[in-house]
């Protein structure tokens, strides 16, 4: 699997971000830090990606996402 990208601001790793109503799984995996919930409200043009500096960006590759996501949320 490929790693997560890193901010393009300050390089730290990034965080898929999910937007929605979280289920308990979402709700573990954000408490870990493998994900972060954003809320209901889902933008047109949705960021992807989140650091720990709060910095969010969008990314080209969709696969490395969903992998990324299915992983924190154990989903294989």
């Amino acid at each position: 699997m490929a790693s997560a990208p890193e901010c393009p601001v300050c390089g730290q790793q990034g965080v898929p971000i999910l937007y929605g109503l979280p289920t308990a799984v979402a709700r573990q995996a954000a408490a870990a830090g493998k994900v972060r919930l954003f809320g209901c409200v889902v933008p047109a043009q949705p960021d992807q990606w989140t650091c720990a500096k709060a910095h969010t960006w969008r990314a080209d590759d969709d696969q490395v996402l969903l992998a990324t996501i299915d992983a924190a949320l154990k989903r294989n």
